[in-house]
């Protein structure tokens, strides 16, 4: 009698997986635990062109953002040893680290990947915002054949509303997904009142949904010995680095710092802030500098995540805009902290004053939210 052999599914993915740590990280422990799942084999879909700085990549940046952004993210990339260092540093660990396909899928031929595989899960990150990127983009799936999976796992809108004509746009984009869901629950609420249904979950992070263990595993040992702040501001203002300086030395303890870390939105205060400038951390790295900091100040959204996977005290400054707020406030309420938002006028007093974290209560969450988190991927492919 022949032995049953068992049907291995090739699923897709298409994300955002260069640029910078969040995405980069993101990317690594969706892929980490879709391996994990039985006869499962998962890689991400490669849309970009070969390394970071290839001349086919100029190209395409100055088609999609135009010569003066274009020309203004290669000096932020490349004008400095220091800032190269840094890239360099994001595409080893791309390039030891990501399954990526072999071949590159530009958006005029992606829909050949249907011949290569099964389906297709998009997320996360704010691959969906509207203002990132359109809703024709390749990261809607509408390029999947009918009867392949499509799945949509915690991709972020990071907005609280949009037009008329974009919810039809989008109602259209999610009629033949097989399962939906959403990073926030401000983003899941406004899905579900486009589709007129209550069909999209929210689920965890991809970062969240990776077991401590994979971070614990790649974290890099513990780079600087004496006591120190970890500051990593993707935009923020000088009055907000003198709070941090102020804090610093109410505490007596070294800021160590990124600089640099928006090409949009650089602010000169960082030449001068800081007392251990951090420009070359790996993604890797970038966990082992949270994980041994005494406290954390920050804007990020996935700084804000592996602070609390490794119970590490931090504060947020506020980002401009709502929908960019949304992010982390969620995340807040999710974890039932209270807010540890720094306010205008604040003292040091007021931050000591703030409410501890209940660490056993967020870990309770995550832990919750991760088994059902893996439970909607499980049903949506069908394992």
């Amino acid at each position: 009698m022949c032995k049953h052999e068992e049907v291995v599914v090739k699923i897709a993915g298409l994300t955002w997986w260069r640029n910078n740590y969040g995405s980069v990280l993101q990317a690594y422990a969706l892929q980490v635990v879709m391996n994990g799942f039985d006869n499962i084999d998962y890689e991400i879909i490669n849309q970009y062109s070969g390394k970071v700085a290839s001349v086919d990549n100029f190209f395409i940046k100055i088609k999609t953002l135009g010569m003066k952004k274009t020309f203004h993210r290669i000096v932020w990339k490349f004008g400095t040893k220091k800032l190269r260092d840094r890239n360099f540093a994001l595409q080893k660990f791309v390039d030891e680290k990501l399954k990526t396909s072999e071949k590159r899928y530009r958006e005029d031929f992606i829909d050949t990947a249907n011949e290569c595989y099964d389906g297709f899960i998009c997320g996360s990150d704010q691959i969906w915002h509207p203002e990132l990127a359109s809703l024709d983009s390749i990261y809607w799936l509408t390029f999947v054949n009918p009867g392949k999976l499509k799945i949509a796992y915690a991709p972020s809108i990071g907005v609280d509303q949009v037009t008329e004509e974009q919810k039809k746009k989008i109602r259209n984009n999610l009629t033949t997904f097989h399962a939906i869901s959403c990073r926030e629950e401000s983003g899941r609420s406004l899905l579900c009142s486009i589709m007129g249904t209550d069909d999209c979950e929210t689920v965890l992070d991809p970062t969240l949904l990776a077991d401590r263990t994979v971070w614990d595993h790649i974290c890099t040992p513990r780079r600087f010995q004496e006591k120190y702040i970890f500051v990593y501001l993707l935009r923020g203002t000088k009055e907000q680095r003198k709070f941090v300086e102020k804090f610093a030395g109410f505490k007596n303890l070294k800021i160590v710092t990124m600089p640099f870390l928006d090409y949009e939105h650089i602010n000169q205060y960082d030449r001068k802030f800081g007392d251990i400038k951090y420009w070359d951390a790996s993604p890797s790295d970038f966990i082992s500098v949270i994980r041994y900091a005494e406290y954390v100040f920050t804007d990020s959204f996935h700084c804000m995540i592996f602070s609390c996977l490794y119970h590490r005290n931090f504060y947020l400054f506020p980002k401009i805009g709502k929908h960019q707020m949304n992010r982390l406030t969620d995340l807040q309420n999710m974890f039932r902290i209270s807010d540890r938002m720094i306010g205008k006028n604040m003292t040091m007093n007021d931050l000591e004053s703030m409410e501890a974290i209940d660490w056993n209560t967020v870990d309770n969450v995550i832990e919750e939210k991760r088994v059902k988190s893996k439970c909607y991927l499980k049903k949506a492919l069908g394992i």
